[in-house]
């Protein structure tokens, strides 16, 4: 079933490339998954600057939980054309899929501002915080404690921590637009990072529509 759902959405695809061609430009759907935070922070920027670009790209946003199989998920099972993805070495790119890196970003600790002795608080996380890489870093901070209050996603988390109910270890695109009530402070060195890329299928990979929505988010600045 889902490989029937890639060949007919392939199908619509060329079909809309060869119209677009006819009249000199690119045009189609575009079917995107992405988790929350890559959702809200980079694909405004990106899809705003593709369609002044490329005004007959119909492209549409899925927000999916990036657990299990995640956005890469949605693409294999033919929902989607591309996946906004955590990816890397300790979460490769699932067979059948192609992809690449398009940013790092480093986590930090953050805490309600002012607070006299922020490590004291509980621990608040969210299930899509983050891979094994970042848990086996966890595991070597006798600092951070074991998450007492699990949210549903990291705007939940942010919230509790600005009310002063704990503090998080969080990504920075979880942390954009931080209100002032809340502090971040660098990790040191040692600090682990997460990639975000893109994937899709090899097949759609070549296509007008994806290869323009790949250039815009790779002009995006990290």
């Amino acid at each position: 079933m889902a490989y029937a759902r890639r060949v007919l959405h392939l199908l619509d695809a060329m079909a809309a490339e060869v119209r677009g061609a006819e009249r000199g430009r690119i045009e189609g759907p575009l079917r995107i998954a992405a988790f929350r935070s890559a959702a809200l922070h980079l694909l405004p920027e990106a899809l705003g600057r593709l369609r002044e670009r490329h005004p007959g790209i119909d492209a549409r946003v899925k927000v999916v939980r990036e657990v299990g199989a995640g956005t890469g998920g949605e693409v294999l099972a033919g929902r989607a054309d591309v996946g906004i993805a955590t990816i890397g070495e300790t979460s490769p790119i699932l067979p059948g899929l192609t992809g690449d890196v398009l940013r790092e970003e480093a986590y930090a600790f953050v805490h309600p501002a002012g607070h006299p002795d922020p490590r004291s608080l509980p621990l608040v996380d969210w299930v899509e915080n983050c891979g094994s890489y970042t848990r086996r870093w966890w595991s070597e901070q006798d600092w951070i404690p074991r998450a007492t209050v699990e949210t549903g996603d990291d705007g939940a988390v942010l919230s509790m921590v600005s009310a002063g109910h704990g503090m998080a270890i969080m990504p920075e695109l979880s942390l954009t637009g931080a209100p002032p009530s809340v502090q971040i402070t660098d990790l040191g060195p040692d600090r682990p990072f997460r990639s975000i890329g893109w994937v899709t299928t090899p097949e759609l990979a070549g296509t007008p529509v994806v290869r323009a929505l790949i250039r815009e988010l790779r002009e995006l600045k990290g």
